[in-house]
This record gives structure tokens, C-alpha cells and sequence, in this order.
């Protein structure tokens, strides 16, 4: 097994200490979440998963997990995500995956957020390693990518040579940054744009991050 992939599963089965019979847990998406997502339904706990994407709920529906939607629950004890980088005020990019939409509403609905991450995911500053990815209506695209062109490169993101569309049926820009200077004041302006739908900044509700690494894990 490598390095990053033991990384990741030592995050994730330290954040299995903080899930507890009879909570309502939103299922993050990812590869290090995937790794959460079948090690909690090894343990048989009963508890109801609230995922964030279809992978995510395909995952947990495999490995024996109840699933609901999340109009469908009262409340969400605690939410457990990866991130594609994690900055010095654990401040997040997350949406490579094209999930960013639904793990906001669900992350931020939480009472608790915990994000698990190998050590590979830190950075200084947010924009270091990733885009930010801009979940757009298909309608508006063109419109919203000339807007976000003041902060940078951007680009609309393809899968095998199309489009890529998220599980909400919309598009996703990519806007490419050396460093992010107000990651709180970006994630705010991007939402206020007509046409925009989420961004993949998270600055909000992040009670611990789970740092794996190849012998150990960090809490912060």
C-alpha cells in the first residue's frame, strides 16, 4: 500500500472514534471519505447516513449503511469530508470531485464538521494546488466565466472530452489561482454572483481536521 492511501485511511479511522450510536452522519465524498464511508459500515453501528453526492450514497448503501435525504432528517450530529487542501486558519477548497454543492449544505448544516485529509492536502494559502471550483447554471456559463476571469484562469471543466455535469444537472468553472489573500471574502462574492449556484471555498462550521499520515494522525 502506499504512502497517501495508508495516509488516508489512518484519517479515517480515527474520525470512527467520534460516531456514536444513533447520530445522523452526512457522508462526504472523495476517495478519503469513500474509505470512511466503508470502514463506518464495517462497524454495524445504528446510526443513518446523510450522503453528499450519488457516489456517496452508492458507497453506503453497499456497506450496509441506512440512507436518508437530508430533507427527510431533523438534524445532522456530525459530517465527515475530505478537502483537496487545508490552509493555516482551516480554511478548505473542496469540490474536485464536483461535489462542492451538496457538501456545503450538508457540511454546513452540521453540528459538528470533521474533515479528514492526508498530509499532502496542506498548504500555506488556499490556491496553491487546486482551482476553485464554481458550480454554475448550464444557462449562464459563459456569462459567469468572463466575471470570474478578474481573479484569474478559468476554465470549464470536461470529463472524456465533455462536459462535466454535477449530480444537480449544472456545470462547473475552475478558477485558477496562485493564493487565495480572503478566502471568507471570496467564498462570500462568488455566491452573489447571478448564475452561480456554490463555490468550492469553506470557511465555516469546521470543528476538528483529521490529519493522516503514514504511522500517525494529527488533530487540529
Amino acid at each position: 500500500m502506499d504512502k497517501k492511501t495508508q495516509s488516508k485511511i489512518n484519517a479515517a479511522k480515527k474520525a470512527l472514534e467520534f460516531v456514536n450510536d444513533g447520530m445522523t452522519i452526512g457522508l462526504g465524498s472523495g476517495s478519503t471519505a469513500a474509505k470512511f464511508i466503508k470502514l463506518l459500515g464495517q462497524k454495524k453501528l445504528d446510526i443513518i447516513g446523510v450522503p453528499t453526492s450519488v457516489e456517496s450514497k452508492n458507497i453506503g448503501e453497499n456497506s450496509g449503511i441506512k440512507i436518508a435525504e437530508f430533507n427527510d432528517v431533523d438534524k445532522i450530529d456530525l459530517a465527515i469530508d475530505g478537502a483537496d487542501e487545508v490552509d493555516e486558519n482551516k480554511f478548505l477548497i473542496k469540490g474536485g470531485g464536483g461535489c462542492l454543492t451538496r457538501e456545503k449544505i450538508i457540511d454546513y448544516a452540521a453540528e459538528k464538521f470533521i474533515v479528514i485529509i492526508d498530509d499532502s492536502k496542506l498548504v500555506k494559502r488556499l490556491g496553491e494546488k487546486f482551482p476553485v471550483p464554481v458550480e454554475v447554471i448550464p444557462l449562464s456559463w459563459k456569462n459567469v466565466k468572463k466575471k470570474l476571469e478578474i481573479y484569474g484562469e478559468v476554465k470549464l471543466r470536461k470529463k472524456n472530452g465533455k462536459i462535466y455535469v454535477t449530480d444537480n444537472g449544472n456545470y462547473i468553472l475552475d478558477i485558477y489561482l496562485e493564493s487565495i489573500q480572503d478566502p471568507k471574502k471570496l467564498e462570500q462574492d462568488l455566491k452573489l454572483m447571478p448564475g452561480v449556484v456554490e463555490n468550492g471555498i469553506f470557511t465555516k462550521n469546521i470543528s476538528k481536521i483529521i490529519i493522516g499520515k503514514i504511522n500517525s494522525v494529527e488533530i487540529i
